[in-house]
Protein backbone atom coordinates (compact mmCIF):
# COMPACT_ATOMS: atom_id res chain seq x y z
CA UNK A 1 0.00 0.00 0.00
CA UNK A 2 1.35 3.44 -0.94
CA UNK A 3 2.29 5.85 1.80
CA UNK A 4 0.04 8.70 2.89
CA UNK A 5 0.68 11.66 5.15
CA UNK A 6 2.51 14.98 4.98
CA UNK A 7 4.40 15.62 1.75
CA UNK A 8 8.17 15.93 2.31
CA UNK A 9 9.77 19.34 1.89
CA UNK A 10 11.98 19.98 -1.09
CA UNK A 11 15.62 19.50 -0.20
CA UNK A 12 18.93 19.40 -2.02
CA UNK A 13 18.52 19.80 -5.77
CA UNK A 14 15.63 22.29 -5.63
CA UNK A 15 15.78 23.83 -2.15
CA UNK A 16 16.61 27.50 -2.39
CA UNK A 17 18.09 26.98 -5.85
CA UNK A 18 17.97 29.54 -8.61
CA UNK A 19 14.75 29.04 -10.56
CA UNK A 20 15.20 26.31 -13.15
CA UNK A 21 13.52 28.46 -15.79
CA UNK A 22 14.08 32.20 -15.14
CA UNK A 23 11.35 34.34 -16.61
CA UNK A 24 8.95 31.48 -17.39
CA UNK A 25 5.46 33.02 -17.18
CA UNK A 26 2.70 31.90 -14.85
CA UNK A 27 -0.45 31.11 -16.84
CA UNK A 28 -4.07 30.03 -16.43
CA UNK A 29 -4.30 27.67 -19.42
CA UNK A 30 -7.04 25.05 -19.26
CA UNK A 31 -4.74 22.39 -20.72
CA UNK A 32 -1.10 21.84 -21.57
CA UNK A 33 1.17 18.85 -22.16
CA UNK A 34 4.78 17.78 -22.54
CA UNK A 35 7.32 15.07 -21.84
CA UNK A 36 8.37 12.25 -24.16
CA UNK A 37 8.32 8.47 -24.11
CA UNK A 38 6.89 5.97 -21.64
CA UNK A 39 9.99 4.77 -19.78
CA UNK A 40 9.06 6.30 -16.42
CA UNK A 41 6.31 4.15 -14.92
CA UNK A 42 6.37 4.96 -11.19
CA UNK A 43 5.52 7.98 -9.02
CA UNK A 44 8.35 7.84 -6.48
CA UNK A 45 7.44 10.89 -4.39
CA UNK A 46 5.59 14.20 -4.32
CA UNK A 47 7.50 17.01 -2.61
CA UNK A 48 6.63 20.57 -1.65
CA UNK A 49 8.41 23.89 -1.11
CA UNK A 50 7.57 27.53 -0.38
CA UNK A 51 9.43 30.33 -2.16
CA UNK A 52 9.18 34.12 -2.00
CA UNK A 53 6.07 34.57 -4.15
CA UNK A 54 5.06 31.06 -5.20
CA UNK A 55 4.77 27.46 -3.96
CA UNK A 56 6.33 24.47 -5.69
CA UNK A 57 5.22 20.84 -6.04
CA UNK A 58 7.62 18.26 -7.46
CA UNK A 59 6.64 14.83 -8.80
CA UNK A 60 9.66 12.49 -8.70
CA UNK A 61 9.39 9.84 -11.42
CA UNK A 62 11.02 6.44 -11.68
CA UNK A 63 11.53 3.40 -13.85
CA UNK A 64 10.57 0.70 -11.44
CA UNK A 65 11.81 1.87 -8.04
CA UNK A 66 14.86 3.71 -9.43
CA UNK A 67 14.83 7.36 -10.61
CA UNK A 68 14.11 7.71 -14.32
CA UNK A 69 16.35 9.78 -16.61
CA UNK A 70 13.67 11.82 -18.39
CA UNK A 71 10.10 12.99 -17.85
CA UNK A 72 7.52 10.82 -19.70
CA UNK A 73 4.53 12.15 -21.57
CA UNK A 74 2.11 14.09 -19.39
CA UNK A 75 -0.96 16.28 -19.68
CA UNK A 76 -2.22 18.96 -17.32
CA UNK A 77 -5.78 20.22 -16.87
CA UNK A 78 -6.93 23.15 -14.75
CA UNK A 79 -9.95 25.40 -15.13
CA UNK A 80 -9.55 29.10 -14.37
CA UNK A 81 -11.00 29.96 -10.98
CA UNK A 82 -10.91 26.32 -9.83
CA UNK A 83 -8.66 25.13 -7.00
CA UNK A 84 -7.96 21.79 -8.70
CA UNK A 85 -5.01 21.04 -11.00
CA UNK A 86 -4.67 17.54 -12.48
CA UNK A 87 -1.46 16.08 -13.93
CA UNK A 88 -2.04 12.85 -15.87
CA UNK A 89 0.82 10.38 -16.45
CA UNK A 90 -0.29 7.75 -19.02
CA UNK A 91 2.82 5.58 -18.51
CA UNK A 92 2.56 5.37 -14.70
CA UNK A 93 1.39 2.04 -13.31
CA UNK A 94 2.72 2.17 -9.74
CA UNK A 95 3.20 4.72 -6.98
CA UNK A 96 5.14 4.88 -3.72
CA UNK A 97 2.83 7.59 -2.30
CA UNK A 98 -0.94 7.97 -2.31
CA UNK A 99 -1.72 11.39 -0.80
CA UNK A 100 -0.37 14.06 1.50
CA UNK A 101 -0.85 17.48 3.04
CA UNK A 102 1.31 20.46 2.15
CA UNK A 103 0.86 23.31 4.60
CA UNK A 104 -1.26 26.31 5.51
CA UNK A 105 -0.47 28.39 2.44
CA UNK A 106 -1.88 28.31 -1.08
CA UNK A 107 -1.53 24.54 -1.63
CA UNK A 108 -3.60 22.22 0.55
CA UNK A 109 -2.52 18.74 -0.56
CA UNK A 110 -2.49 16.07 -3.26
CA UNK A 111 -3.88 12.64 -4.22
CA UNK A 112 -2.37 10.03 -6.54
CA UNK A 113 -5.18 8.23 -8.39
CA UNK A 114 -5.34 5.27 -10.76
CA UNK A 115 -6.80 6.78 -13.91
CA UNK A 116 -9.65 5.26 -15.91
CA UNK A 117 -8.30 3.58 -19.02
CA UNK A 118 -4.74 3.24 -17.67
CA UNK A 119 -2.02 5.39 -16.16
CA UNK A 120 -2.30 7.59 -13.09
CA UNK A 121 -3.08 11.19 -12.30
CA UNK A 122 -2.04 13.50 -9.48
CA UNK A 123 -4.62 16.00 -8.23
CA UNK A 124 -3.34 19.12 -6.48
CA UNK A 125 -5.78 21.15 -4.34
CA UNK A 126 -5.31 24.88 -3.74
CA UNK A 127 -7.19 27.04 -1.25
CA UNK A 128 -7.36 29.96 -3.69
CA UNK A 129 -7.52 30.48 -7.44
CA UNK A 130 -4.02 30.27 -8.93
CA UNK A 131 -1.75 30.67 -11.93
CA UNK A 132 0.81 27.97 -12.69
CA UNK A 133 3.90 27.07 -14.69
CA UNK A 134 5.44 23.68 -15.44
CA UNK A 135 9.15 22.77 -15.58
CA UNK A 136 10.67 19.47 -16.73
CA UNK A 137 13.94 18.42 -15.11
CA UNK A 138 15.91 15.34 -16.09
CA UNK A 139 18.51 12.96 -14.68
CA UNK A 140 16.71 12.32 -12.35
CA UNK A 141 13.26 12.89 -13.85
CA UNK A 142 11.14 15.48 -12.05
CA UNK A 143 8.00 17.28 -13.14
CA UNK A 144 7.78 20.61 -11.33
CA UNK A 145 4.58 22.67 -11.01
CA UNK A 146 4.81 26.15 -9.50
CA UNK A 147 1.65 27.80 -8.13
CA UNK A 148 1.05 31.51 -7.64
CA UNK A 149 -2.14 33.11 -6.25
CA UNK A 150 -4.39 34.70 -8.86
CA UNK A 151 -6.05 38.05 -8.29
CA UNK A 152 -9.57 36.58 -8.29
CA UNK A 153 -11.12 34.15 -5.84
CA UNK A 154 -12.37 30.62 -6.42
CA UNK A 155 -15.36 30.39 -8.76
CA UNK A 156 -16.37 26.93 -7.52
CA UNK A 157 -15.85 25.13 -4.20
CA UNK A 158 -13.07 22.58 -3.91
CA UNK A 159 -14.02 18.90 -4.24
CA UNK A 160 -15.49 17.54 -1.03
CA UNK A 161 -13.35 14.97 0.77
CA UNK A 162 -13.34 12.81 3.87
CA UNK A 163 -13.71 9.24 5.15
CA UNK A 164 -11.64 7.72 2.31
CA UNK A 165 -13.70 9.45 -0.40
CA UNK A 166 -13.14 12.50 -2.63
CA UNK A 167 -16.11 13.73 -4.67
CA UNK A 168 -14.86 15.75 -7.66
CA UNK A 169 -18.17 16.21 -9.49
CA UNK A 170 -20.58 17.62 -8.62
CA UNK A 171 -19.23 20.22 -6.21
CA UNK A 172 -20.98 21.37 -3.02
CA UNK A 173 -24.06 23.56 -3.69
CA UNK A 174 -23.99 22.72 -7.40
CA UNK A 175 -27.16 22.88 -9.49
CA UNK A 176 -27.69 19.42 -10.96
CA UNK A 177 -30.00 17.97 -13.61
CA UNK A 178 -31.09 14.66 -15.10
CA UNK A 179 -29.07 12.58 -15.85
CA UNK A 180 -26.56 13.21 -13.06
CA UNK A 181 -22.94 12.18 -13.51
CA UNK A 182 -20.99 11.60 -10.28
CA UNK A 183 -17.21 11.13 -10.29
CA UNK A 184 -14.38 11.02 -7.80
CA UNK A 185 -12.02 8.57 -6.13
CA UNK A 186 -11.86 6.56 -2.94
CA UNK A 187 -10.01 4.02 -0.83
CA UNK A 188 -13.07 2.26 0.53
CA UNK A 189 -12.79 -1.39 1.54
CA UNK A 190 -13.46 -3.59 -1.46
CA UNK A 191 -13.57 -0.54 -3.75
CA UNK A 192 -17.35 -0.15 -3.26
CA UNK A 193 -18.96 3.29 -3.49
CA UNK A 194 -22.65 3.80 -2.78
CA UNK A 195 -24.12 7.00 -4.25
CA UNK A 196 -27.45 8.25 -2.84
CA UNK A 197 -29.46 11.37 -3.65
CA UNK A 198 -32.22 12.36 -1.19
CA UNK A 199 -34.66 15.26 -1.06
CA UNK A 200 -35.01 17.72 1.84
CA UNK A 201 -37.23 15.22 3.71
CA UNK A 202 -34.77 12.35 3.39
CA UNK A 203 -36.66 10.52 0.64
CA UNK A 204 -34.32 8.58 -1.66
CA UNK A 205 -34.52 9.92 -5.23
CA UNK A 206 -31.71 7.87 -6.77
CA UNK A 207 -29.25 5.26 -5.58
CA UNK A 208 -26.44 3.26 -7.16
CA UNK A 209 -23.35 1.31 -6.04
CA UNK A 210 -20.25 1.30 -8.26
CA UNK A 211 -16.70 -0.03 -8.05
CA UNK A 212 -13.59 2.13 -8.13
CA UNK A 213 -10.58 0.83 -10.08
CA UNK A 214 -8.26 0.56 -7.04
CA UNK A 215 -8.30 0.88 -3.27
CA UNK A 216 -5.38 -1.16 -1.97
CA UNK A 217 -2.40 0.41 -3.75
CA UNK A 218 -3.68 3.98 -4.09
CA UNK A 219 -6.86 5.98 -4.69
CA UNK A 220 -9.23 4.40 -7.21
CA UNK A 221 -11.35 6.36 -9.69
CA UNK A 222 -15.12 5.88 -9.93
CA UNK A 223 -17.83 7.35 -12.12
CA UNK A 224 -21.56 6.72 -12.36
CA UNK A 225 -24.62 8.18 -14.09
CA UNK A 226 -27.90 8.40 -12.16
CA UNK A 227 -31.35 8.86 -13.69
CA UNK A 228 -33.33 11.35 -11.60
CA UNK A 229 -37.11 11.41 -11.13
CA UNK A 230 -39.07 14.67 -11.63
CA UNK A 231 -38.03 16.83 -8.70
CA UNK A 232 -36.91 20.36 -7.87
CA UNK A 233 -35.47 21.93 -4.77
CA UNK A 234 -32.68 21.21 -2.31
CA UNK A 235 -31.20 17.75 -2.10
CA UNK A 236 -28.34 15.90 -0.41
CA UNK A 237 -25.82 13.77 -2.29
CA UNK A 238 -24.04 11.10 -0.25
CA UNK A 239 -21.08 9.01 -1.43
CA UNK A 240 -19.35 6.35 0.65
CA UNK A 241 -19.78 2.88 2.10
CA UNK A 242 -22.57 1.22 4.04
CA UNK A 243 -22.21 -0.78 7.23
CA UNK A 244 -23.23 -4.42 6.99
CA UNK A 245 -24.64 -4.76 10.51
CA UNK A 246 -26.68 -1.72 11.52
CA UNK A 247 -27.19 0.09 8.22
CA UNK A 248 -24.75 2.85 9.16
CA UNK A 249 -22.84 4.66 6.42
CA UNK A 250 -19.41 6.23 6.16
CA UNK A 251 -18.44 8.83 3.59
CA UNK A 252 -19.23 12.40 2.62
CA UNK A 253 -22.34 14.37 1.80
CA UNK A 254 -22.90 17.68 0.02
CA UNK A 255 -25.91 19.94 -0.55
CA UNK A 256 -27.10 20.24 -4.15
CA UNK A 257 -29.97 21.91 -5.98
CA UNK A 258 -32.19 20.06 -8.43
CA UNK A 259 -34.08 21.78 -11.24
CA UNK A 260 -34.65 25.53 -11.44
Amino acid sequence: MARAGVAPRIEGDLAGAVDASPGAPFVAKAQTSGGSGYDADTVLAVRYGVYEDYERAVIDLGTGWEPADSVPEWTLASQEGDGLLRVTLPSAGATCVSDGEFGRGLLEGYHVVRAPGGGMFVDFFAREAFLYRVLELGDPARLVVDFKPAEEGLKVPLPAGGSNTVLVEPRPRARISDPLTVSGYSRNLGAKNTITLTDSHGKVLARRTVQSNDWNHTWGYFEATLDLPPFSGKGTLRVGTEGTRNGSSKGIEIPVWVGR
